[in-house]
């Protein structure tokens, strides 16, 4: 019996908008960077800030793929100052970071299609949950832009590694979820698009995988059932015994 499911956010119950990612990215990120450390009396050239944020992004990175940890705003904030040649305090370094991940808010990205319609007919059915890897954007700001697009209301619990210090693939961040959700692995479902962290962190919990595949993407997958699009799911648990 399926008790609980489980979410990916990127690419999953979200995507990019091509046009917002790139004022997110390329724009805001950096004018929100420029403007702290302006106001600090530290000089930093817009080359200096496009270095900076690659090299962070490779950090995030390594914390994630090899070492399985999260990054919080201080983190974030931290390694931003080092990489232009300066250093901040923990509370400064903390507001460097959040500034940063606010401009998500501004430049969001969209639901994908069908998402919401999805989370409406499973609610009342079953628990629901996200668990999200973070990267620039911190969890507060994700939740925000889920609750205005009316989707945080319909989820139960949400598990973001720079809240939890752990990313997918690690059981934990799936036992985590699952706890708040009173739900035992093996009456759960993780849906998700990447095959090493949310398949693998999925199956090595005991719990049931649906892999979204991505257009362009390898198909090939050790999840108990693929879909192409995420208005396949209810179908999919129905088949499963879950009555939608």
């Amino acid at each position: 019996m399926i008790r609980a499911v489980t979410f990916d956010f990127w690419n999953t119950l979200y995507v990019e908008g091509p046009a917002s990612s790139r004022r997110r990215r390329r724009v805001l990120r950096r004018e929100y960077a420029a403007d702290f450390f302006a106001a600090a009396g530290v000089e930093v050239t817009a080359r200096q800030l496009d270095y900076a944020f690659e090299i962070v992004f490779h950090d995030m990175e390594h914390f994630r793929l090899v070492r399985h940890a999260g990054m919080t705003a201080e983190d974030i904030g931290r390694r931003m100052a080092r990489t232009v040649g300066s250093r901040l305090d923990g509370p400064e370094a903390v507001r460097l970071g959040k500034l940063i991940s606010s401009a998500t808010r501004e430049a969001p990205p969209v639901p994908v299609g069908g998402a919401r319609a999805v989370l409406e007919a499973l609610r009342g059915k079953v628990r629901l949950g996200l668990i999200c890897d973070t990267g620039f954007t911190l969890g507060h700001d994700l939740y925000a832009v889920m609750e205005a697009d009316g989707i945080a209301q319909l989820l139960d619990q949400f598990t973001f590694s720079n809240q939890t210090g752990t990313t997918k693939p690690e059981v934990r961040q799936f036992d985590h979820t699952l706890f708040r959700l009173g739900c035992p692995p093996e009456h759960a479902v993780h849906v998700g698009d990447l095959e090493p962290t949310d398949i693998a962190g999925a199956k090595a919990a005991g719990m049931r995988a649906v892999r979204v595949v991505v257009a362009g993407e390898d198909p090939a997958t050790a999840a108990d059932a693929a879909v192409a699009d995420i208005t396949e799911l209810p179908d999919l648990l129905g088949r499963w015994g879950l009555a939608v």
